[in-house]
């Protein structure tokens, strides 16, 4: 990948299959996936989303993986699954680890790959989706700038039951002229 998500005090970089082991550590957390579909139990859930990351299809999920700079400690994931190469669209998931919460950075992770996928992918639409519980999420997604478009009825199964989700989108601003 030419260019990646710039985040100060953060390194990101494409994920690969030897970081399944340490991001599977907070994926895998009740209080993660509390709010999420999310049906990773071990770190072997996590292959096939990154083995099909990691095709050349320009329809292929892409995901990134947060490590602290001073540290490299991975404590977030961010990037989109659902990508439409044909439409230019995409949608944005992230993830961080409970440990990190309440401190911005799912805000400016959000940000910044949203930027991403604006000038690096041109992507003319990113939307995001959450379950209606989700407040945390619909927050970070208010500061982005995200518009709530409403709400997409038995959207997803999550543990088995399905549910209603939020959607969400956002546009890049038109040029200054």
């Amino acid at each position: 990948m030419a260019s990646l998500p710039a985040l100060p005090g953060y390194s990101l970089s494409p994920v690969q299959l030897s970081d399944v082991a340490e991001w599977s550590e907070f994926e895998v957390l009740p209080q993660f996936r509390e709010h999420t579909s999310s049906a990773v139990q071990s770190a072997a859930d996590l292959i096939p989303l990154v083995d099909r990351s990691l095709s050349p299809d320009p329809s292929a999920p892409v995901y990134f993986i947060v490590r602290e700079s001073k540290t490299s400690r991975l404590v977030a994931s961010v990037g989109f699954h659902s990508v439409s190469a044909l439409n230019r669209t995409a949608e944005v998931t992230y993830g961080i680890h409970p440990s990190m919460w309440g401190h911005g950075l799912a805000t400016a992770l959000c940000t910044a790959a949203v930027q991403w996928g604006f000038t690096v992918r041109s992507w003319v639409r990113i939307q995001a989706t959450t379950l209606e519980s989700n407040l945390a999420s619909q927050r970070v997604l208010g500061k982005v700038g995200f518009s709530l478009e409403g709400k997409l009825r038995n959207f997803r199964i999550v543990r088995g039951v399905p549910r209603d989700y939020l959607l969400f989108s956002i546009i890049p601003a038109a040029p200054a002229t």
